[in-house]
């Protein structure tokens, strides 16, 4: 039998493997050393690149991996599909001057590359190819010409003490321009959540800007010439401005994109947003029937993949109106296994947990989502949805600032400000209330409490929402 490895990169190889299993299989840390009987500590150390040989044949009988064999030359890299857009993760820099710290930078690295492969609409150059680039100066344009690429992601990892600072940025190779720039800090007390957190922010920081400049792209170019990929890239950044002509814009678009290849989910996906958008804003006249067909749109993505998270997103949230709790649940997480950077996806499945009771937990994940996408033209949405989760666990005060906040970034919603007169009715501002009311009854048909005792009726924010409205003043 061979020996465990003791080359760095030997270490470095398996390590990588094993993160690459786990990421695959959707398992954590704590769920392979169950698993595998291991222990925390032992994946822990696996992970770092410490093991002996009995370990290495433990995780081998269970992975079915070869991990002490030399591994397969790479394969010939192969030509990424037409239009279809690409992004390189270049090593991220170690500069706290220690070599040694070179398993943290060399971690985050691969950990974007994981996670922005879970991106299926887009073309993710492999660890080894991006690695050659590793301590070398380089040039973007032209490392994005040998790998034939759109798009670079890098960044610089600094620790001092405790404190550990990461940047990333994403670059447009075609031009050289910077699309996006940010920087983390942490306390690296437990340095595999510190990984985790930093690339689940950073992939849902990156894929907007991403679908955005794509979107740019395709808007750049005649519309007969337009692709299947350019069609959809268009109407997401449509559907991201919240607005009733743009969403009609982008379901024309997506609609075309399906005749083109019908087969193609993400546009199915999309569509069954933009209907369930536009059920919820009462841009149609029928909403129950927009719902539906949102439902509809999403089963048609899920049976030409089963992955797709937007469409997982939708039809937990058609289950949610449904009052079907369970199910919309289910569906909600399944989406976030899919893409655990999927900040708008976050949100919903916190708006499920919502109505579904679980005040505490659609706190937690409304926070979680507004601390993703702080700034994005859902904010509204966002800070709605957090105000109504406070609401819902009673914590008004908490809530008032959020809904504030909604209101002022959508003001065309009529249910932005029916939570926020609920929530001014709890803390007695009646005149606020009063001038909201106003506004709110402006927008739509008047408010009453009738109709929304019956619109909330399958939902366990009922009571209190209505209460609040009865306390600001609007009738039965």
């Amino acid at each position: 039998m061979p020996d465990a490895p003791n080359t760095m990169d030997d270490r470095k190889r398996i390590a990588t493997a094993l993160k690459d299993h786990l990421a695959r299989e959707r398992m954590s840390r704590e769920q392979f050393a169950f698993k595998t009987k291991l222990g925390k500590s032992t994946v822990d150390k696996l992970l770092t690149g410490l093991f002996s040989d009995r370990t290495l044949a433990i995780v081998e009988g269970h992975t079915k991996l070869s991990l002490r064999l030399p591994p397969d030359p790479p394969p010939e890299p192969v030509a990424q599909p037409v239009g279809k857009p690409s992004i390189a993760v270049l090593p991220f820099t170690n500069m706290s001057g220690d070599p040694e710290q070179d398993y943290l930078s060399d971690g985050i690295t691969e950990d974007m590359i994981t996670a922005l492969a879970r991106l299926r609409w887009l073309f993710v150059i492999a660890r080894h190819s991006s690695f050659v680039y590793k301590d070398r100066a380089v040039d973007i344009r032209q490392v994005a010409r040998e790998l034939g690429v759109r798009y670079i992601l890098e960044g610089s990892v600094r620790t001092s003490g405790r404190r550990i600072r990461i940047t990333g940025q994403l670059i447009d190779a075609e031009t050289g321009s910077h699309i996006w720039a940010e920087k983390y800090d942490r306390d690296s007390k437990d340095i595999f959540a510190v990984q985790d957190d930093i690339t689940e922010h950073v992939v849902a920081a990156v894929e907007p800007h991403l679908y955005a400049e794509e979107g740019f792209r395709a808007s750049g170019t005649q519309p007969d010439s337009i692709d299947a990929w350019g069609l959809v890239a268009r109407a997401l950044m449509l559907l991201n401005k919240v607005e009733h002509t743009q969403n009609e814009q982008a379901r024309g678009l997506l609609f075309r994109a399906i005749e083109l290849e019908p087969g193609y989910a993400r546009a199915h996906a999309l569509l069954a947003w933009a209907a369930w958008w536009a059920a919820l804003c009462y841009w149609i006249a029928d909403t129950r029937q927009g719902y539906r067909t949102a439902a509809a749109h999403a089963q048609d993505a899920l049976s030409y993949d089963p992955s797709d998270p937007w469409a997982r997103m939708v039809s937990g949230l058609c289950f949610s109106t449904a009052g079907q709790h369970d199910r919309a649940l289910g569906e909600l997480r399944a989406a976030l296994g899919l893409n655990p950077s999927f900040g708008l996806g976050r949100m919903a499945l916190g708006w499920g947990l919502l109505r579904a009771g679980s005040f505490d937990d659609a706190v937690e994940e409304t926070g979680r989502a507004l601390r993703m996408s702080p700034v994005n033209s859902f904010a509204g949405f966002y800070t709605s949805i957090h105000g109504l989760a406070l609401l819902g666990g009673r914590r008004f005060e908490e809530a008032l600032p959020f809904l504030r906040a909604s209101v002022a970034a959508f003001a065309e919603y009529s249910g932005h400000y029916n939570t926020l007169i609920s929530c001014c009715g709890h803390l007695g501002l009646l005149d606020e209330a009063k001038e909201f009311i106003a506004i709110r009854n402006r927008i739509g048909p008047p408010l009453t409490l009738g109709v929304l005792r019956q619109n909330l009726g399958r939902f366990a924010h009922c009571d209190v929402f209505v209460d609040g409205l009865r306390k600001a003043g609007v009738p039965e």
